[in-house]
């Protein structure tokens, strides 16, 4: 009898402890389970923007410099090249007639490093217009316009614009043909942190041109 009732006690113990157990398991939890640390989002950082790249330009001599149309795809489209006379070794070019005027580009029959340079793409020109670099917003291009090949400026975002009228052959004939410059405009040499760079600018100082 006495096994018994000491049974019953420890049953009725246990039953005690475990529902104890139950009850502050939470408490216990709540109180073993570490806070988690409140982290501060860090600080925005602060781009300083990039000032734009202001190119220059140098005056050059006119007449060591010539821009031609060159007939591509068998003279269904034309080319704008520049060509250049950086010494005076031997002739880069040689012009015979008039309106217009067609250009033997001699500097194809010899090497031509350190005596001639050409500028064949818009890598290597662009245009300028008072004071500015706007060879992002323009392109230039060769276009045939009444019997005459006409040098333009396109606006790049807007196509359907009015075209500056650069300069132009005088004529159509085959073969490459020189494009004589309108006038206020002439051919300069990008700077840049007072360095000379080999680009070629079609300037003009004024932002009151000729459009087609």
């Amino acid at each position: 009898m006495k096994s018994t009732t000491r049974l019953a006690a420890i049953a009725s113990l246990a039953t005690t402890l475990i529902g104890s157990f139950i009850t502050l398991a939470p408490a216990f939890s709540a109180t073993l389970t570490p806070k988690t640390p409140v982290t501060k989002a860090p600080a925005p950082s602060v781009v300083t923007p990039k000032a734009p790249v202001l190119f220059g330009q140098k005056e050059v001599d006119q007449n060591k410099f010539i821009a031609i149309s060159v007939p591509i795809a068998r003279g269904k489209s034309q080319n704008l090249m520049i060509l250049e006379q950086v010494s005076n070794q031997r002739a880069c070019w040689n012009e015979t007639g008039n309106k217009p005027a067609t250009v033997d580009p001699l500097l194809l029959k010899f090497n031509f490093t350190g005596i001639c340079s050409r500028a064949t793409d818009s890598n290597g020109y662009s245009i300028r217009l008072a004071g500015k670099d706007v060879g992002m917003q323009y392109t230039l291009s060769l276009q045939k316009v009444n019997g005459d090949m006409v040098l333009v400026g396109t606006n790049r975002r807007n196509p359907f614009a009015q075209r500056l009228v650069i300069g132009h052959t005088g004529g159509i004939t085959d073969g490459i043909m020189k494009i004589n410059l309108e006038p206020g405009w002439r051919m300069t040499k990008r700077t840049y942190n007072g360095q000379t760079l080999g680009h070629i600018y079609f300037t003009n100082d004024s932002s009151e041109l000729a459009k087609l």
